[in-house]
């Protein structure tokens, strides 16, 4: 019996640490896979609503946060990051689209909640983008020319209709690690391995019509500190992460018969959090490359003694800048895009339970 035990035990260890470099490398495979050259070409705008940045933290930044992510908004830029929170945190935001934020012309929400759940750690999150008073305007393509000439002069329809786009995450973490030994003469380096997927609920509503899916997302990070190699504590940490987006090709299906699917695609980014000590606080640099647009999302910040916050940022172009405050229990952060159909203003607002409910 007791042998058996042993055994049992045995391949218990082994499987702690082949489960989560089998995951590494499966997500590894997929990252280096991309969706078919006709499927990207007919759907590369297919719910486009999911590519919307949640948080004003990671927008300040550019949006590049792929390696960074290890907040409440974590299950939108990488999956894995989640696993690094330890805490309970409620999440939420709003965005004025374009426009102004008195008068925008969509809106878009986000709320969550998250929390370590044992070995594991798990968000549940809602996004959700909606268009009011869209012109309904009838289709006259088949009209001659004369008469699509007195429709448009004799026409007085001033109808409208709206769109709303859903999302729900549930959103599943671990994180693992390891001590990488360089030999005698050098310390050991700690390295951290978050591992998570999203599954996600996608609904769509578009003048009376409907639309549902079910998606996969999955990603890592590899994180370490800089100074174990020199025998330093004070020279930061880096990292590196990848999000693989729509795993399986994500179909959405319409009540009309017709489905669109939004190809799998990846984001990879590196990043360097290190400590300045003339500054009295710390500087992040982060960069990452999407796949599906091709874009480089780019982003630096400043943190003062943990407390104040100021960033800026190059979002495919776009310049991006904000700034947060974070507080014992809470934080809130801000921040602006520009754009050419409009600049985008983005709050969001953190809230940390455990230190509500101490």
């Amino acid at each position: 019996m007791k042998k058996i035990m042993e055994r049992i035990a045995g391949a218990s260890k082994l499987l702690n640490i082949l489960i989560p470099y089998s995951l590494l490398f499966v997500v590894t495979l997929l990252t280096l896979t991309v969706a078919p050259p006709a499927l990207q070409s007919q759907s590369k705008y297919a719910a486009s609503f999911l590519e919307i940045p949640v948080g004003a933290e990671a927008l300040g930044m550019g949006d590049a946060f792929v390696s960074l992510a290890d907040d409440g908004t974590a299950f939108h830029y990488n999956p894995a990051g989640t696993a690094l929170v330890n805490t309970r945190i409620i999440s939420m935001m709003y965005s004025s689209q374009y426009g102004s934020l008195a008068a925008p012309l969509a809106d878009f929400f986000f709320a969550g909640y998250t929390q370590k759940l044992q070995d594991l750690n798990v968000s549940v999150d809602w996004v959700r983008l909606s268009v009011d008073n869209i012109p309904s305007e009838p289709d006259i393509s088949d009209l001659d020319p004369a008469q699509r000439e007195y429709y448009i002069k004799n026409s007085s329809n001033d109808g409208s209709f709206g769109s709303a786009d859903d999302a729900i995450y549930l959103n599943i973490s671990k994180l693992y690690g390891f001590n990488l030994d360089l030999g005698w003469s050098y310390f050991k380096v700690p390295i951290q391995i978050p591992i998570g997927v999203n599954f996600k609920y996608i609904h769509r509503l578009l003048n009376g019509r409907a639309a549902s899916g079910i998606g996969l997302d999955a990603g890592f990070m590899i994180r370490f500190p800089v100074g174990a190699f020199v025998q330093s504590d004070n020279m930061g940490t880096f990292s590196f992460g990848v999000n693989v987006r729509d795993v399986t090709n994500t179909r959405v299906s319409w009540d009309t018969q017709t489905t669109e699917t939004i190809p799998r695609s990846f984001v990879w980014g590196l990043s360097y959090d290190a400590p300045v000590r003339f500054l009295k606080g710390d500087v992040v640099f982060s960069f990452d490359r999407d796949s599906r647009y091709g874009d480089l999302l780019l982003g630096a910040e400043y943190v003062y003694y943990k407390l104040l916050s100021v960033r800026v940022g190059s979002d495919a172009s776009d310049i991006t800048a904000g700034a947060g405050i974070e507080l014992n229990f809470m934080r809130v952060d801000y921040a602006f895009l520009t754009q050419s159909l409009g600049n985008v203003n983005r709050v969001s607002a953190s809230f940390y339970l455990d230190r509500i409910f101490k």
